[in-house]
């Protein structure tokens, strides 16, 4: 009997030994299995990266190359040319606000002053770093829409962006809403995780950071731009934590600002170093504060055949609205339906994605909102293209009235750029102003007399490429050029200074010639005051420019705003007709020399 009880408890420890063996086989074996999986995950996930930015490098040569042979020879003279005159400013040792006007952000004048140094200063230099900045901004649109929705629609959205950019290149050449779309688009989607889990801090200080470059290129949506993301940031822990929202958000929150300021302080500590705030004030907060809107609202554009795309300016408005009502209803579905944890994390990126995108195309819409037209909704419509492939995607979850709407818009968003282009590559016939068509015309030996003669010439509008200007300013040029000294400054107004719209800047940089006042970039309200005109009658005094260039193509221009409203000062108008004397007319500039002193 004994015998028995000890062969059934040997059998049984041995069933037991057998049990816990097994038990812990299986567990390795579940071990080995989920060390495979995830191996296997992290080798597909790698591939797929690598796999996107080899496509996204693609993308980026190809836009660039399809950009710089449809750009524009002829320069845009008042918004390229303030860019190009303040970088050789900057170059020539000059401070923004302290020592000329600037409304806009220091980095792209400093960026192309040291280009210059590098590669001599042209016009050819700062458009192949405003290509640069453009097809990068078309190879992050391609891989942030990769990254979220089938692969067709990540193209489709970048050759949208891509028509966009060239449909209004001649109008945007050297613009900072390049450069800072590119740094919104980037920036926002560093941050859309947050909807589904903590984000690293490395990733919040290179949001930090990408914002603080937006500022230096444009100060006030690089400021706007801190309020979208504190909004996503806590939008998206509020939707995924229950408890410790707070702290959650501060903790994570907490590395954005120091990633900001190293960008943003250096510079700002250097300017108060060598400069008074006072100016800087005035062109960014004061100046524009209490004019900006009286001197250049315009009201919204109707949709005709003719500007069939001036539905771009009220597409961004469309595509935010349908956005909110998507997050909305899915949050209320989401909440009486149980789903795996799984299926609830995808549909809260979904959602993070529209919330994060919505709000940076809403906020940035007033950054057009009071002269209202495509080409300053540049930074809503870039990422309104977002929300446009991302409800495409989606359309199939709604019910049929939103389906039609998603599909009524998304329609919209492909033939508003189509249509832009199109009327962009009739400008550059008429123009003869395609690069492809002077290569044509050079091979052929047709271009015409004065052209040729230009382009033999160098200047910063013909080194490296030959830029083509308007006859009328060509000659101005050269008469400048061959009547002054490189050492010697310039002034270039309009024929009435009490009524000001926007003036040539053109002329300072293609004629090597530094202005001779700190107010060479006209705004209405501005150079049209009599206390701005007794500081240009006081620097033309103390600089003397041998001559003075007045050009009349603004002079019939009307806009319903302050711009097309005579102040009645005409101080400056009666100090140049008394110091200087009529010598050339070249089309619509004239010519004035300076009466020697008695």
């Amino acid at each position: 009997m004994a015998e028995e009880k000890t062969t059934l408890l040997q059998s049984s420890e041995t069933k037991h030994l057998s049990t816990i063996t097994a038990l812990r086989s299986n567990r390795l074996s579940i071990k080995i299995v989920s060390l495979q999986d995830h191996k296997n995950f992290t080798e597909k996930q790698g591939k797929s990266l690598r796999g996107t930015l080899i496509n996204s490098t693609f993308v980026f040569l190809l836009a660039y190359l399809m950009l710089f042979f449809g750009m524009t020879l002829r320069p845009n003279i008042y918004d390229e040319g303030i860019v190009l005159t303040a970088s050789m400013r900057v170059a020539a040792g000059q401070l923004p606000h302290r020592d000329f006007y600037a409304i806009y952000g220091p980095a792209q004048f400093y960026i192309l002053a040291g280009l210059y140094r590098l590669f001599g200063e042209s016009i050819l230099v700062e458009r192949l770093l405003d290509l640069f900045f453009r097809a990068l901004l078309v190879a992050s649109v391609y891989t942030v829409a990769s990254l979220y929705f089938r692969r067709s629609v990540a193209v489709c959205t970048s050759l949208v962006t891509l028509a966009w950019l060239f449909g209004l290149y001649s109008a945007s050449a050297a613009s900072a809403v390049i450069p800072v779309s590119l740094f919104n688009l980037i920036s926002t989607a560093l941050i859309i995780p947050v909807f589904t889990r903590t984000l690293s801090r490395r990733r919040i200080f290179g949001a930090g950071v990408l914002a603080g470059m937006a500022a230096l290129f444009r100060y006030d949506t690089g400021i706007a731009l801190i309020g979208i993301h504190v909004c996503v940031i806590a939008i998206g822990i509020y939707m995924r934590r229950k408890d410790n929202r707070w702290r959650t958000f501060v903790s994570g929150f907490s590395p954005y600002l120091p990633g900001f300021a190293l960008v943003t302080l250096p510079p700002a500590l250097y300017y108060l170093s060598v400069a008074p705030l006072h100016p800087l004030i005035h062109d960014v907060v004061l100046f524009p504060s209490k004019y900006y809107h009286r001197a250049r609202n315009l009201p919204f554009p109707a949709v005709t055949l003719k500007g069939f795309d001036n539905f771009a300016v009220y597409l961004p408005i469309a595509l935010v609205g349908i956005s909110l009502y998507a997050v909305v209803a899915g949050l209320l579905r989401m909440r009486g339906h149980e789903g795996s944890a799984q299926s609830k994390s995808e549909e809260q990126q979904r959602y993070g994605f529209l919330v994060a995108f919505g709000l940076l195309t809403f906020v940035m819409y007033f950054k057009g909102f009071v002269r209202v037209a495509i080409v300053h909704m540049y930074l809503a419509i870039i990422p309104s293209l977002l929300l446009a492939a991302a409800l495409f995607q989606q359309r199939f979850t709604f019910r049929r009235p939103v389906r039609i709407s998603i599909m009524f818009v998304v329609w919209l968003s492909l033939l508003s750029p189509a249509w832009c282009s199109l009327r962009e590559i009739r400008d550059l016939y008429v123009q003869h102003s395609s690069l492809p068509e002077s290569i044509w015309s050079a091979a052929r030996r047709t271009t015409r007399a004065i052209t040729t003669t230009w382009c033999k010439t160098t200047n910063s509008a013909t080194r490296g490429l030959c830029f083509l200007p308007e006859d009328d300013r060509i000659q101005t040029v050269e008469f400048i050029d061959s009547h002054t000294r490189p050492d010697q400054k310039i002034f270039v107004g309009v024929t009435h200074h009490d009524k000001i719209f926007a003036n040539d800047n053109l002329i300072y940089f293609a004629s090597h010639r530094l202005p001779a006042t700190r107010w060479s970039h006209f705004d209405p309200d501005l150079q049209n005051r009599y206390d701005i005109q007794a500081q240009i009658v006081q620097e033309l005094e103390v600089n003397t420019p041998p001559y003075v260039v007045l050009d009349s193509e603004f002079d019939r221009t009307y806009e319903p705003n302050d711009s097309s409203r005579s102040s009645g000062v005409t101080l400056l108008d009666e100090y140049l007709h008394k110091t200087y004397q009529y010598t050339h007319t070249f089309g619509r500039m004239s010519i004035w020399q300076r009466i020697p002193a008695p």
